[in-house]
C-alpha cells in the first residue's frame, strides 16, 4: 500500500494487524506502539474497542488516525468521533506532519485530563475535609458540667466523615440531662448527612418539649411523675415520623439510644432503638445491659417505642458505644469482642479514664490493621458518695487524636 511505503520511507516502523487479532490481544510485541492507524472502512465501534485494548496494554490512550486509500467519505464518521485522518496522496512531508500533530494533540489531551483529574481529586479531598469539620461542629463543643456527675466522650470516624454521633445537653430547666448515641446503617457522605439530620431533629424535639406538662405516668421510685418520659417519647417519635415520611425511599436507618436522666436522683428514662445495649457498671461490680425497646429509626412508619427505666446509683457508670468497639478487628480478622469490652468496664475510674482505657484497648487490638467502622463512646458517671472522690474535671471534646 502507498501509505505503508511512505511510512517506510520516513523510517517509521509499522506493523499490520487484523482487527480481530488485536481485539483478541494476539499481536506482535510492540512496546513502543503509541500510534494506531485504522482503515476508515472499519466501523467506529470497532475502532473504539481497538483503542480500549491498546490503552489497557500501554496504560495510556494511543494517538489514532483514520486513513482512506479510496473513498474519502468513509472518513466522515471517524471525524465525528474526534479522530485525525489521512487521505491520498500520502506525501511523506504531509504524513510526517500529520502524525506528529496527532501525537502532540494526544499528549496535550492526556496532560489536560491528568490535570483535571488532579484538580478534581484535590477539590474532592478538600470538600471531604470541610465535611469532616462541619460534622464535628454537630458534636457538642463542650460536654455539660454537672455537679456530682462526670461525662466523657470519644469519636473516631473510619473515613473522612461518619454515620456515628453522640450528643448531651441540659433540658427541663437544667435539672435533667438528655444524651444520645447513634449509628447510621452506612458510612460516608450519605450516612453523615443522615446523621446530621437525626441529630438536628432530636435536638429540635427536645427544645420544643421544654415547658410541656409532665405526664402523670409513669412515676419514679419517689412516687412523683417523671418529666423526661414525655421528652424521650416526643423526641424519638417525631424523629422517626419525619424520617419515614420524607426519607424512607432512601433506605437509610439508624440505631439510637436516647436517654434522659434526673441529675438529682439518678433516675434514667431511655428508649433504645435497636442500638447496642449500653452497660450500667454498678459500683458493686454488677453489670446491667439496657436492651432495645423499639426498632431502628427510619425503618418503619408508626413504629412503637417503649420506655426503659434504670437508676444510676452513687459510683455507677453508664457506658454507651457503637459497634466499632466490640467489632474492632486485628490484622488476622479477630474481633475485640463484647466479653473483653465488658471485662474492661469492671475496673473503676472516672468516665474519661474508662473511655481512654477502652480507646487504647481498641487501638492495641487493631494494631496496624485498617479501622473498619466508626468508633464512638460516651460515658456518664455518678460520683461516689465519699467526699473528694472523682472530683469533677472539665474534659474538652475529643478531636480524634489521643483520646478524651
Amino acid at each position: 500500500m502507498e501509505l505503508w511505503q511512505t511510512l517506510a520511507e520516513l523510517g517509521v516502523p509499522a506493523t499490520v494487524s487484523n482487527p480481530s487479532s488485536v481485539l483478541a490481544e494476539r499481536w506482535p510485541d510492540t512496546p513502543g506502539c503509541d500510534l494506531l492507524l485504522v482503515d476508515a472502512a472499519l466501523e467506529v465501534e470497532t475502532v473504539r474497542r481497538l483503542i480500549g485494548v491498546l490503552r489497557h496494554r500501554t496504560g495510556r490512550p494511543p494517538a489514532v488516525v483514520a486513513f482512506s486509500s479510496g473513498d474519502v467519505s468513509l472518513i466522515e464518521p471517524h471525524l465525528k468521533e474526534g479522530l485525525d485522518y489521512l487521505a491520498e496522496p500520502f506525501l511523506p512531508y504531509l504524513v510526517r506532519k500529520r502524525l506528529d500533530m496527532c501525537r502532540q494533540n494526544r499528549d496535550l489531551a492526556y496532560v489536560l485530563d491528568e490535570m483535571h483529574s488532579a484538580v478534581d481529586e484535590s477539590r474532592f479531598e478538600r470538600e471531604l475535609q470541610i465535611g469532616r469539620e462541619i460534622q464535628r461542629g454537630f458534636l457538642p463543643e463542650n460536654l455539660p458540667e454537672l455537679d456530682e456527675w462526670d461525662i466523657a466522650a470519644y469519636f473516631e470516624p473510619a473515613r473522612e466523615v461518619s454515620g456515628d454521633f453522640y450528643d448531651a445537653y441540659d433540658v427541663i430547666n437544667g435539672d435533667f440531662l438528655a444524651f444520645a448515641i447513634a449509628d447510621v446503617c452506612d458510612k460516608g457522605i450519605g450516612a453523615a448527612l443522615f446523621m446530621a439530620l437525626i441529630r438536628s431533629l432530636l435536638r429540635q424535639a427536645a427544645v420544643a418539649d421544654e415547658g410541656l406538662p409532665t405526664v402523670p405516668e409513669p412515676v419514679g421510685s419517689a412516687g412523683r411523675p417523671l418529666p423526661g418520659a414525655a421528652l424521650a417519647l416526643r423526641a424519638v417519635r417525631t424523629t422517626n415520623d419525619y424520617l419515614t415520611t420524607n426519607h424512607l425511599h432512601q433506605a437509610y436507618f439508624a440505631t439510637l439510644f436516647f436517654g434522659v436522666v434526673d441529675t438529682r436522683t439518678g433516675e434514667l428514662i431511655y428508649i433504645n432503638c435497636g442500638h447496642n445495649a449500653p452497660v450500667v457498671q454498678r459500683a458493686g461490680g454488677d453489670q446491667l445491659s439496657l436492651l432495645p425497646t423499639g426498632p431502628a429509626l427510619g425503618l418503619m412508619r408508626d413504629a412503637h417505642f417503649d420506655l426503659g427505666f434504670a437508676t444510676l446509683g452513687r459510683g455507677d457508670l453508664l457506658y454507651l458505644y457503637t459497634d466499632g468497639v466490640p467489632e474492632a478487628r486485628n490484622p488476622a480478622g479477630e474481633f475485640l469482642g463484647e466479653g473483653r469490652m465488658l471485662a474492661m468496664l469492671a475496673d473503676p475510674g472516672r468516665a474519661a479514664t474508662v473511655i481512654e482505657r477502652m480507646r487504647k484497648a481498641v487501638a492495641e487490638h487493631a494494631g496496624v490493621g485498617e479501622q473498619f467502622d466508626d468508633i464512638t463512646m460516651l460515658g456518664l458517671l455518678r460520683h461516689p458518695a465519699g467526699p473528694g472522690e472523682y472530683q469533677r474535671t472539665t474534659e474538652p471534646r475529643d478531636d480524634g487524636g489521643d483520646g478524651p
